[in-house]
């Protein structure tokens, strides 16, 4: 089993837009504002199904049930665990919180002037909160930050979030859905305030990782969370990624592309895709053009790894 890829899925947002197709390529349905794009997910009815190569049109849970060694490392794993996405915020979407989920934000681009809402201002309790929710005065509360192209933020459950206008990124998250919208700018859609008061700590801060410029030959980890793990490796052309066996891990292609042999085919790699590379696999990619890429290894699998 070689390294395996999946077909996008693409998600119409009142806030999103076409930017994935300039920035990575993305064949988008023309016509739809496309505001994610589920790269890798074993959630729910939206299973990533593998594209291409021996194993095209099986799902990621079917490989999972018949497969579990070779893609992890270990037998019996179900579910993934972890869901890989981009986000394309033209528009500002809705402040939510999450009871378990964990997510990672990694900046690809963000307009002079953009803004991340991450957390609460200090000294607004539950109390002040509430009464600017019935007041239409959520913003004034909301902690603002404006990122800049390559920081990483990290947003454990519990912080409320939105990404506002002019920014795009790549999201990976623990797989739990629940989500809870706070407040949603005006736009006529449900707010959950109860469920949301009842989840949010107001004490919650995010992590932001700013890496150095980016150098080719070095790979930076920008997070060993207790969930993930995100490292991000720059590659200059004619440098190879040396890939061992025994964990899986997953590449977002941010920039560039490259190749590999496998049974005896030239197999390419290249920006805007996302590939699993089982635990079984393990190789030598070439790289043609200089490439941006983000690795995340998954603190399950590799938790359950440790005790067996």
């Amino acid at each position: 089993m070689g390294p395996i890829y999946f077909g996008e899925i693409f998600k119409e947002k009142v806030w999103g837009g076409q930017n994935l197709a300039r920035l990575l390529g993305k064949e988008l349905p023309s016509g739809q504002n496309i505001g994610e794009s589920w790269e890798l997910s074993d959630f729910g009815e939206d299973c990533s199904v593998v594209a291409e190569g021996e194993l095209a049109g099986q799902s990621l849970r079917t490989l999972l049930a018949e497969h579990s060694r070779e893609i992890t490392g270990q037998d019996g794993v179900t579910e993934f665990g972890l869901l890989f996405k981009y986000l394309d915020a033209v528009g500002t979407l809705s402040v939510q919180v999450h009871p378990s989920k964990h997510e990672a934000w990694y900046i690809l681009e963000a307009r002079p002037g953009a803004k991340l809402y991450l957390g609460i201002k200090q000294g607004v309790g539950r109390k002040e909160f509430e009464a600017a929710v019935a007041e239409g005065t959520v913003e004034q509360c909301l902690a603002s930050i404006e990122p800049q192209t390559g920081e990483l933020y990290y947003i454990p459950a519990g912080l409320t979030h939105a990404l506002g206008a002019g920014i795009v990124v790549a999201e990976i998250q623990t797989s739990e859905q629940i989500t809870y919208r706070v407040y949603d700018w005006g736009r006529d859609r449900p707010i959950q305030v109860q469920l949301s008061l009842g989840t949010i700590n107001f004490q919650a801060q995010p992590k932001c990782i700013t890496p150095l410029p980016e150098v080719p030959g070095e790979t930076r980890t920008l997070l060993d969370g207790d969930y993930f793990s995100v490292d991000r490796g720059i590659r200059a052309a004619g440098q190879s990624i040396y890939v061992e066996p025994g964990q899986a891990q997953v590449w977002m292609i941010l920039s560039g592309a490259g190749h590999y042999q496998y049974e005896g085919e030239t197999m390419r790699v290249q920006r805007g895709q996302t590939i699993l590379l089982p635990a079984c696999w393990g190789g030598k990619i070439e790289i043609d053009e200089q490439m941006c890429v983000l690795t995340t290894h998954h603190k399950g699998h590799e938790e359950t790894q440790d005790k067996s």
